[in-house]
């Protein structure tokens, strides 16, 4: 069984965002949901590999969120600019 844990990195960086981001947010996650239980992505979301255990998906423009595939299980691990993704996965490779 698939399932999708939000790590402490992500409540606090989710925490961060503007009340208009977070609500962008809680509109994407329940896109993440549906596409981890059925396998087809909303046009525009944007799910893409970007490293060996390392995804991330697109809340809006300017937004995105990394998420980290292990086994069945999909951590969030954080949201932020793509300025933020690129420092995280320098740090974390």
């Amino acid at each position: 069984m698939k399932q999708i844990i939000p790590l402490s990195s992500f409540e606090r960086a989710a925490k961060k965002l503007s009340s208009f981001d977070q609500s962008q947010l809680a509109d994407s996650l329940e896109d993440f949901n549906n596409f981890v239980i059925t396998g087809q992505a909303p046009v525009g979301f944007g799910f893409k590999k970007i490293n060996h255990d390392k995804y991330e998906f697109r809340v809006g423009l300017r937004l995105r969120i990394v998420v980290k595939l292990e086994g069945n299980i999909y951590y969030l691990v954080l949201a932020g600019s793509h300025d933020e993704v690129k420092r995280y996965l320098r740090k974390y490779r």
